[in-house]
């Protein structure tokens, strides 16, 4: 009977059995010791190469996550720029229209040269090439075009002006050979034409290519790349309303950026109209008188004193704004900047002179409404006021009226009426001797001050002047606290009450005290604009009269004023205008500026009409012109009578 613990093997001795423990039952029979160990160590070996492959895993997992993730927009967006392209389709800005309704401004189309970024070549030398070969077919300069190109991002899709206003022969030119100048392209936009350019400069202003300057956190999305913004005048200062919304125009393009196929569009809406208080008529006609005149430096502002609105605001020369609505070049820009007679210059609003006897209406009103003076006071104008010199009496200074030999007594109408230097000398600063006590610097300050000296008056359009009223404080500060050149003498202030020395104004400010001296003591800010409608003729804006100035004097001090207005017409400085169909009141004016030669002065005019109740108020200042009566107030005198005749009762 076989043990049944004998273990048979292939070897032919028996062997004795035993129990096996577990570590030699795991073990094959036929396994060396060196086969067991060699198992023992299997896993150690393959250790590195498992590792590495985790390893690689994850760096290979970290990087999609990254392409997909962090920059699978971005990729997209690439993707996306060599198929599907949105285009902005310019908003056409609003019309601007006169008070009744004639058309000042218009749109019409340009043909502009843009590059987009994203399709101009990468390689720097065939940038270059392209470049190059753009200048040659187009006239440009290629540095010019690398400076266009300088700080953009190539991978942007927005395009960048190169050139407004081709020609039809290089826009078909750039659209029949358009392979021969990838990233370049030809862009339709409605650009301003000014009818009437040069009469209505200073008032329209113009609309130019946005920069960055003009943008802002709120307005920097509704504008394009090549898009156009109000620069000056109206076109800035109604910005909101003339602008519009631009639409887009989405098409898919190759690889090169060619055009393929329309996906959508979106249209743009029209810029609202712009309605203006301007009165065209009268516009043109101040700008013609005053281009026949042989100074060619002039100004012209009317008013409606019954609300401020703005009839007619001329400078001259003026200047053409096509010129920056097409683009304009370095060469024309830098010869308006060149040219000595500054036809940018709006000396409606931004020049500063002294106003000579247009100012007396107010040294009238101070002196009644301050009691230095009353209707019935005289002052005898012998042509001449002596005044001592206050540190040897044995010096004086002799202060002349315009007429040698004087007016004679003088009224405050009278004064008025013949503008009697002498009398508001008087009634400024005094008798030399004591015997008349007059307003005093400080006072005459104060009131020119109320009458909106020395402030803008709020125009809606940008670039008003406040202009300058002098006082001994002022002069003081001036003059750096010097004890000789910064004190007041009686002379400063008889000078200020005539309208001489450095008291500054603009023509806007004489219209302005004038229509409130026409309207009784009540003065509006002056606008330029009425009202804003939408293509419906829905009025979306409508401006509303604000009153600016009130309360200066009584309304019996403002009579007497405008009596002595009337008395310049009917018996005066200004009987020519005695002539015309409807009454009228007025007041001369001829202002030194020139030190070294007195007989170079600027020349004034300022009216209102009807007298009984004004609708109109015009004022004239021709730059170094001469005398007010002999140049402004031909120029007044036609301007009331065409009015009479075009505007009254109708």
């Amino acid at each position: 009977m076989e043990n049944p613990f004998d273990i048979k093997t292939n070897f032919n001795r028996p062997r004795h059995s035993r129990p096996l423990e577990w570590e030699e039952s795991a073990v094959d029979s036929s396994s060396s010791v060196e086969d067991i160990h060699d198992e023992e160590r299997a896993p150690a070996k393959t250790r590195g190469p498992q590792v590495f492959l985790a390893l690689a895993f994850l760096l290979l997992g970290t990087r999609i996550f990254y392409l997909q993730i962090v920059q699978g927009k971005g990729f997209r967006q690439l993707a996306d720029n060599n198929r599907i392209r949105s285009q902005a389709i310019l908003a056409p800005r609003g019309l601007v229209e006169d008070r009744s309704g004639q058309q000042l401004v218009q749109n019409t189309a340009s043909f502009n040269l843009v590059a987009v970024p994203f399709d101009l070549p990468k390689n720097s030398p065939a940038l270059q090439t392209e470049i190059n070969a753009v200048s040659s077919s187009f006239g440009l300069d290629p540095a010019d075009v690398s400076r266009a190109l300088k700080n953009v991002n190539y991978n942007s899709v927005e395009p960048v002006e190169i050139k407004q206003g081709l020609s039809s022969d290089q826009s078909i030119l750039l659209q029949t050979q358009s392979t021969l100048f990838p990233g370049f392209e030809v862009q339709q936009v409605p650009i301003r034409q000014y009818l009437d350019a040069q009469a209505f400069s200073g008032v329209l202003g113009y609309a130019g290519l946005v920069s960055p300057g003009d943008l802002t956190a709120q307005n920097k999305n509704l504008y394009d790349t090549v898009d156009f913004i109000g620069k000056t005048g109206v076109e800035a200062a109604y910005e909101k309303y003339l602008h519009g919304v631009n639409g887009e125009n989405t098409i898919q393009v190759d690889a090169t950026g060619k055009f393929l196929v329309a996906s959508g569009q979106q249209d743009p809406v029209a810029g609202d109209t712009l309605v203006l208080n301007i009165d065209k008529g009268l516009q043109d006609l101040l700008y013609k008188e005053l281009s026949t005149q042989k100074s060619p430096k002039a100004a012209a502002v009317a008013l409606d004193p019954r609300n401020g609105a703005v009839l007619a605001l001329v400078s001259l020369p003026g200047f053409d704004d096509n010129l920056f609505a097409a683009g304009i070049s370095q060469a024309d820009y830098q010869k308006l900047l060149g040219d000595p007679n500054e036809p940018l210059y709006n000396r409606a609003v931004s020049g500063e002179y002294p106003p000579g006897s247009t100012s007396k209406l107010m040294s009238a009103v101070a002196g009644l409404q301050s009691g230095v003076i009353n209707e019935n006071t005289v002052i005898v104008d012998n042509g001449d006021l002596v005044v001592p010199n206050q540190f040897d009496p044995s010096q004086q200074y002799d202060f002349h009226g315009w007429k040698p030999g004087g007016l004679g007594a003088m009224t405050v109408r009278s004064a008025i009426a013949l503008s009697s230097d002498i009398f508001f000398y008087e009634v400024a600063g005094g008798s030399p001797n004591g015997n008349f006590v007059g307003l005093g610097p400080a006072t005459l300050a104060e009131y020119f001050r109320k009458f909106g000296l020395g402030q803008i008056l709020g125009i809606d359009i940008p670039g008003e002047k406040p202009g300058l009223v002098p006082d001994p404080q002022w002069k003081m500060q001036h003059f750096n606290n010097d004890p000789l050149l910064g004190k007041w003498y009686l002379g400063d202030t008889y000078h200020m009450g005539i309208g001489q020395g450095d008291l500054l104004v603009t023509p806007l400010q004489v219209a302005e005290w004038t229509a409130v001296v026409a309207n009784g003591g009540t003065g509006f800010v002056p606008q330029l604009a009425q009202k804003a409608t939408d293509q419906q003729g829905s009025v979306v804006w409508q401006n509303k009269p604000k009153v600016l100035i009130s309360t200066i004097a009584s309304p019996d001090v403002f009579k007497i004023v405008q009596e002595g207005m009337r008395q310049t017409v009917t018996a005066g400085t200004a009987k020519p205008l005695n002539s015309l169909p409807i009454t009228s009141a007025g007041k001369t004016g001829t202002s030194q500026f020139d030190g070294s030669n007195p007989n170079r002065t600027h020349a004034w005019f300022t009216a209102y009409a009807p007298y009984e109740s004004p609708q109109i108020v015009i004022t004239v200042l021709v730059e170094a012109g001469g005398e007010g009566n002999a140049v402004a107030e031909p120029v007044v005198k036609d301007a009331l009578e065409w009015w009479a005749k075009n505007r009254m009762g109708k």
